[in-house]
């Protein structure tokens, strides 16, 4: 869900910065309030940067550029990226054929589309845009600029400004990587932050005079109204809010154990700001340490993700014919979606609960890695879709009984036709797409005799999880 170009929030690319505060009922205030104007709410802005300031106990560096966008210009935003590819073959593209390959997304289905209708039902609150520096506020008839629906959103969005500005987003994304686990990770860490500001500064107003109840309570029903329409929303489109319960957990989860690290002596329990600027200078590596916090924060159970040596791989799969156009890490929450049915949907009233977002078949996750394939064209040629395209997909668990178990959850939950599966030593999996029997029996061959390199924070990482990596390991149909 990634574009080296600019981040929106769909399905097809990565949304990490670039966000709505969905969460955040902005509809039915009071029509008597004074009109938001663009003085109006750049005044407000400024007011309300000193209160995010006390709220996570961090400085501003520089003024944030804030704004209006009506409806109309807040759809143009969300669609920009998705347009921009619509002749060709881009990164988006490729992505989401990956996902329609291995089982996320169905194939007559446009992920992006129904995830921006879906966010246009709810009239988004607010959005940042951390390639232009720029926040905006959505316009919406009977919304004034005394509205506690502006202000919350006000505080969700400028709590990306102030993260951006001490950590530099672009510069972020550029050393980390584009994978769909990847902006998971960036989804859960930064939505988690703000939405922790968020309900600090809504606790905060409600015991002041300064809003009537009646708007607390109009907002409530809003929200309400919105879990209604996200618990009919389909799975693939629903797993994009994880980001909001899992980053609160993960991040209180840490809390106090960084603010002990760091020594800061400034710990203010609830702000959350020592884990978030711990996790800003070293970014949970995947899912699997978002949705098991522990596997971040404690030094004995920190688990790193197998990394597969991309190069090995695509030697391999060269000299078979074929070309990597795209590759990607699809990790543990993904990978739960796999393992659960088609048709499920949203519970909210589960969706906070610490296992609610992955499954047993998922849970043991070690790493993966998917390749996307076509044969014959050299990848940087390609503009248009080929005609064929394969997929060799990694799966790398903790346990054998953890692999085994993945495979079936996998097979019960996703009929298709065009997989087959080879288990690879005693942890890994290597599930194929599109290969006839013979294409398989000679990638088989050559995994057999020289599988590829893998590591794990750095050291070599064995298929059989037996002692250092031999050059041959076994492989099991």
């Amino acid at each position: 869900m990634q574009s080296k170009t600019r981040r929106t929030i769909t399905l097809a690319l990565s949304g990490l910065a670039v966000s709505v505060a969905a969460a955040v009922p902005t509809g039915n205030e009071p029509q008597t309030r004074s009109e938001l104007t663009e003085k109006a709410l750049a005044k407000m802005a400024t007011e309300m940067q000193k209160e995010v300031e006390a709220l996570r106990g961090w400085k501003f560096k520089r003024p944030v550029d804030v704004g209006l966008y009506t409806e109309e210009q807040v759809r143009a935003f969300l669609q920009s990226d998705r347009l921009d590819e619509a002749d060709g073959w881009g990164e988006q593209a490729r992505r989401l054929a990956s996902k329609k390959m291995i089982g996320l997304v169905p194939q007559d289905c446009d992920p992006a589309k129904m995830f921006e209708d879906m966010m246009m039902s709810f009239v988004p609150g607010g959005i940042y845009d951390h390639k232009a520096k720029a926040l905006r506020v959505t316009k919406k008839a009977g919304v004034g600029r005394g509205s506690l629906g502006v202000r919350v959103t006000l505080v969700h969005e400028l709590i990306h400004a102030l993260d951006d500005q001490h950590f530099d987003f672009t510069r972020m994304e550029e050393e980390g990587g584009a994978t769909s686990d990847v902006d998971h990770v960036w989804g859960a860490v930064f939505e988690g932050s703000a939405v922790v500001a968020q309900e600090r500064y809504t606790a905060k107003v409600k015991h002041s005079n300064e809003f009537d109840s009646s708007e607390f309570q109009k907002n409530m029903k809003e929200a309400m109204e919105q879990m209604r329409a996200l618990s009919k929303a389909p799975v693939y489109v629903t797993v994009w809010f994880a980001r909001f319960p899992c980053g609160v957990r993960f991040l209180f989860r840490g809390d106090r154990m960084a603010a002990m690290a760091l020594m800061t002596g400034s710990h203010d329990p609830g702000s959350v700001s020592d884990a978030v600027r711990t996790v800003g200078t070293n970014l949970p590596r995947s899912s699997e340490q978002i949705l098991h916090p522990e596997k971040y924060w404690q030094d004995d159970q920190r688990d790193e993700p197998v990394v597969v040596n991309d190069e090995d791989v695509e030697k391999m799969l060269n000299a078979d014919g074929f070309r990597v156009i795209d590759t990607d890490t699809v990790g543990e929450l993904l990978c739960a979606v796999l393992t659960s049915p088609e048709d499920k949907k949203l519970n909210p009233m589960a969706m906070g609960m610490p296992d609610y977002w992955t499954s047993a078949a998922a849970a043991g996750w070690g790493g993966d890695r998917f390749f996307l394939l076509t044969s014959g064209t050299d990848k940087e040629t390609i503009t248009k879709q080929p005609e064929d395209l394969y997929g060799a997909w990694f799966t790398l668990w903790d346990t054998p009984a953890d692999r085994d178990e993945f495979i079936a959850g996998y097979e019960a939950h996703r009929t298709l036709s065009s997989r087959t599966v080879l288990k690879l030593g005693t942890l890994g999996a290597v599930h194929l797409f599109g290969f006839d029997s013979a294409q398989r029996d000679g990638l088989e061959k050559r995994l057999r005799t020289a599988p590829p390199k893998c590591t794990r924070d750095g050291k070599p990482w064995c298929f059989d999880g037996a002692g250092p990596r031999r050059d041959a390991q076994g492989l099991d149909a």
